[in-house]
């Protein structure tokens, strides 16, 4: 009996390994797929950053060329908006 239970020993010492072979492997594989999809999320941030800034950009060249069109009424409209702030900020206190 000795030699059959060192037979299966060796049995499961193999299949041990070959387990482990096959976690190892899919672990690395799971590894390289986060890797991908954190890669892939950075390129959609920086993209989207990217596009905000250009949004920004041009809001604020419209809002340049508003105000060099209309210097009078964008005056106007700016110590209209002060006021409001001013009276709201002051019935709060």
């Amino acid at each position: 009996m000795t030699n059959g239970n060192s037979r299966h020993a060796n049995t499961m010492k193999e299949q041990s390994r070959r387990i482990l072979r096959d976690v190892k492997g899919l672990g690395a594989i799971a590894v390289d797929n986060v890797g991908e999809a954190a890669d892939r999320i950075k390129s959609r941030g920086r993209s989207a950053v990217a596009e905000g800034k250009r949004t920004v950009e041009r809001a604020q060249e419209r809002l340049i060329e508003a105000v060099a069109d209309h210097p009078v009424r964008s005056l106007l409209i700016a110590v209209g908006v002060g006021a409001l702030l001013g009276f709201t900020l002051r019935r709060r206190s």
